[in-house]
């Protein structure tokens, strides 16, 4: 395991400016998110909140549409669906803006939510917040942030080697890609199993308090 992370940590530190433009999308995504709330409707906030009641209200019953074996399929269905399309747009060597419309629309959800917590809880919505990303959203973005940073290298890598005529070991390039989608796939198995059966016992804590 130690190897296969140097054997990936060297293609991220030698491409780091991808890793930051990376980041700086979602973020930028996040922002937008966060805010966006301020500019919509007054009944479109009413259906954000509402939304956000019906998730509140089956954290405090722990129902099994947020907990359980069905949530943990469904979560590794939606989430290694994304995770293989960004793979499948890395290989196409033109689904780079698709790539980052994905991971700005990531950082844009999660900014939606967390401001919705806020808007529905004031103060107190900070806890629910936290305890709803916390840690398994969080690493959950990290998992797209990286795999994401693989497909772009991989598109900007094909684009060259087809436009400017760069030498390149497909074999071991490929071979890299895919191991960095293999891995986010098993984390990712590992989230989606907490996200089941931890996070709303999690979130469950804040529900005490309102």
């Amino acid at each position: 395991m130690k190897k296969i992370i140097e054997y990936l940590n060297a293609t991220i530190k030698k491409e780091k400016n991808i890793l930051i433009f990376n980041i700086i999308i979602f973020i930028s995504g996040l922002i937008i998110g966060t805010f966006f709330i301020n500019f919509i409707t007054k009944s479109d906030k009413a259906l954000l909140v509402e939304q956000l009641e019906v998730y509140v209200s089956s954290i405090k019953k722990l129902s099994s549409d947020i907990l359980g074996l069905n949530v943990f399929f469904n979560n590794i269905l939606d989430n290694g669906l994304q995770l293989f399309i960004i793979f499948i747009l890395g290989i196409s060597m033109i689904g780079v803006l698709a790539v980052i419309l994905i991971l700005f629309f990531k950082g844009f959800m999660l900014g939606t939510t967390l401001s919705t917590f806020l808007l529905k809880y004031k103060i107190k919505g900070i806890l629910g917040a936290f305890l709803y990303v916390f840690p398994v959203y969080i690493i959950n973005i990290f998992v797209y942030i990286f795999l994401s940073f693989f497909a772009v290298n991989s598109s900007i890598k094909f684009l060259k080697a087809l436009l400017k005529k760069d030498k390149l070991d497909f074999k071991t390039f490929l071979g890299k890609y895919l191991l960095a989608f293999i891995v986010s796939i098993i984390i990712m198995c590992f989230l989606c199993l907490a996200d089941a059966y931890v996070t709303p016992y999690l979130v469950k804590i804040f529900t005490f308090l309102i």
